[in-house]
C-alpha cells in the first residue's frame, strides 16, 4: 500500500513539475490570450479547450481503435436527415439546436458542457487580432458607416469565437498532435458529423442598429477607437478595460457530402423584433443556407435575372436588411449568402474555400463606385466562386488543402510567424522584449487551370493584389455615400 501512495505521489509529483516545464511551442499553444485582463476583473477568464481528440479517419468503424469512431449521424447530426435544397429552414434550426445544446446554458464555457465535447481553434491568440483575454473574441472585419443600418453613423467593430464539435476536432488532434511538431502534410478532410459554429458580437448601439434591440451581451477587451466613424484597420492595441459586446451574427457550417462543395454553411443574425421568445441568445432569424458557389451566375446571367440556386436566402431575413435601410445591396455577391457583419462582395463558400498552405486573398479584389461594386476583373472574380471540393484546393498547384476552415489556417500561419520570430529570438535573447505577431503581408502565386486563356494576364492581375494583415475576411474597405 505504501508503495502504491509513494507511486501515486510521485506521478502527481511528476504531473505537476510537467506544467512548470512547458517548451516555448507547449506554452504557446496552451496560450490562451496573450493580451492582459483588466486590473479589476476579478470574474474567470477565457480558457482554450484544446485537449481535441485524435484524428479518425473516415473509414473507421465504431469502436476501431484507435480514433474515435464516426458519430452515428443519423441520430447525432439529425440536420442530415434534411434535403437542405427543400427544407433549409429546418436544416439550419437543427443544427443551431445542436449548436446550443449544452453550451447555451453554460454561457458557451465548452468545458462545462456536459451532453457533448466542444473544443476551440489552436493558435489563435498569436497575432495582432488574437483573442481578448475574457471571451476569447478574435478581431474580425468591421462594418463601414451606413452599410447595415441608415443610421448606424459609426464603423461598428465585430469581435468572435469558433467552437468545434469533437468530429471537427479530431483534424486539429491529427495535426497538433505534438505541439512542438505539428505535422500538416496532407489534403486536410473534416470527417462526416463535423458541425462547426461562430459567434460574432459587435459595439452596435440599439440607435444605430434597431435590430440590436434587448440581445445579449458579453464583457470584452476591444480596440480603441477614438472616432467613432473609423475602426480601427486591426486588434494590435486593445483596452486596458473591458466593453461591452453584443451578439449580432452566427454562423453555421456542416461536412455533408450531398452538397456540391462537401459542405453547408448557414448564417443567423440577432432579431431583436422577434416577439415571445424569453431567451435573447434564441432571438435569431436565419438569413440563408449556402452548398454552392453557383459558379455559372455570373455578372452576365445575374443581368439575365438569373438568381443563385446554391444560396438560399430567407425572405424574412432580406426583409429586415430593407427595413434596416443600409447600403449593402445584398446579404452576399450577386444574391449569394452572407452574414451582416461579411462583405457582401463575397460569401460564406466562396470566402472559406480559400482556406489552404498558401496566403491567398479571400475576397475578390475591385471597388465601389457610387455604391455599386465594381470588380477589378470579372474572370478573375468568379475563380472565387468555383465550387472547390472538400479536401482540394482553391489555387496553387502544390498546395494543401485545409478543407474549409480559415481558423485552421490562421492558427497554422500563427505558428509558423511565431517560429520563425522564435528562431530570430534565441539569436539574440531579450527577455524584456513581448513581440506582438502579426501576419506579414504576402504577395500570391495563383494558377488558373490550364484551359484558361489569358493566363498571364489573370496571373499579373493576382500578383499585384497583396493580403493585407488579418482580420481575414476583411476584403476591401468600403466608404459608403450618403
Amino acid at each position: 500500500m505504501a508503495s502504491y501512495s509513494s507511486h501515486h505521489h510521485h506521478h502527481h509529483h511528476h504531473a505537476h513539475a510537467a506544467e512548470q516545464t512547458y517548451t516555448p511551442a507547449e506554452e504557446q499553444f496552451h496560450t490562451s490570450s496573450q493580451f492582459p485582463k483588466p486590473q479589476d476583473w476579478h470574474k474567470p477568464v477565457w480558457k482554450i479547450k484544446n485537449d481535441y481528440p485524435p484524428a479518425f479517419k473516415a473509414s473507421s468503424t465504431p469502436g476501431d481503435a484507435p480514433g474515435l469512431p464516426l458519430p452515428d449521424t443519423a441520430g447525432e447530426a439529425p440536420w442530415m436527415n434534411i434535403d437542405f435544397t427543400k427544407e433549409p429552414l429546418k436544416y439550419a434550426e437543427l443544427v443551431k439546436e445542436y449548436c446550443w445544446d449544452g453550451n447555451r446554458n453554460v454561457d458557451f464555457v465548452v468545458q462545462d458542457n456536459t451532453v457533448r465535447p466542444w473544443y476551440h481553434a489552436p493558435w489563435m491568440h498569436a497575432s495582432a487580432n488574437g483573442r481578448e483575454p475574457l471571451k476569447g473574441l478574435t478581431f474580425e472585419r468591421s462594418i463601414p458607416p451606413l452599410e447595415f443600418a441608415k443610421g448606424q453613423t459609426s464603423a461598428l467593430q465585430n469581435w468572435a469565437i469558433g467552437f468545434y464539435n469533437a468530429p471537427g476536432a479530431s483534424v486539429f488532434g491529427g495535426v497538433w498532435a505534438d505541439p512542438n511538431k505539428p505535422i500538416w502534410n496532407e489534403n486536410l478532410k473534416f470527417p462526416r458529423g463535423t458541425a462547426v459554429f461562430k459567434l460574432l458580437l459587435t459595439t452596435a448601439s440599439d440607435d444605430e442598429v434597431p435590430t440590436m434591440k434587448g440581445s445579449p451581451a458579453w464583457p470584452a477587451v476591444i480596440s480603441p477607437q477614438p472616432d467613432p466613424a473609423v475602426a480601427p484597420p486591426n486588434g494590435a492595441i486593445r483596452n486596458k478595460e473591458a466593453s461591452e459586446v453584443r451578439l449580432i451574427q452566427v454562423d453555421w457550417a456542416t461536412v455533408d457530402e450531398r452538397a456540391p462543395i462537401g459542405w453547408v454553411f448557414g448564417t443567423f443574425m440577432y432579431n431583436g423584433y422577434l416577439e415571445n421568445i424569453t431567451d435573447p441568445w434564441d432571438r435569431l432569424t436565419s438569413v440563408g443556407v449556402m452548398w454552392g458557389n453557383d459558379p455559372k451566375l455570373d455578372q452576365a446571367a445575374v443581368d439575365r435575372g438569373e438568381k443563385p440556386v446554391e444560396s438560399w436566402i430567407n425572405p424574412e431575413a432580406d426583409k429586415l436588411r430593407n427595413d434596416l435601410g443600409g447600403k449593402r445591396p445584398s446579404w452576399g455577391y450577386n444574391g449569394r449568402l452572407n452574414g451582416p457583419a461579411d462583405n457582401f462582395i463575397s460569401a460564406c463558400a466562396s470566402c472559406h474555400g480559400t482556406a489552404q498552405s498558401f496566403d491567398v486573398p479571400l475576397v475578390q479584389s475591385g471597388k465601389l463606385i457610387s455604391n455599386k461594386w465594381v470588380p477589378l476583373n470579372e474572370k478573375l472574380t468568379m475563380t472565387w466562386f468555383d465550387n472547390v471540393k472538400a479536401g482540394e484546393t482553391f489555387s496553387v498547384r502544390g498546395a494543401l488543402s485545409a478543407d474549409y476552415s480559415l481558423q485552421f489556417t490562421i492558427g497554422w500561419n500563427n505558428y509558423r510567424n511565431w517560429l520563425s520570430t522564435q528562431k530570430a529570438q534565441t539569436r539574440e535573447p531579450d527577455p524584456k522584449k513581448k513581440i506582438l505577431l502579426a501576419l506579414p503581408s504576402r504577395r500570391v502565386i495563383f494558377r488558373p487551370k490550364p484551359e484558361d486563356e489569358d493566363n498571364d494576364q489573370l496571373e499579373k492581375l493576382l500578383k499585384g493584389i497583396r493580403i493585407e494583415e488579418e482580420p481575414k475576411r476583411n476584403g476591401p474597405h468600403f466608404t459608403w455615400e450618403a
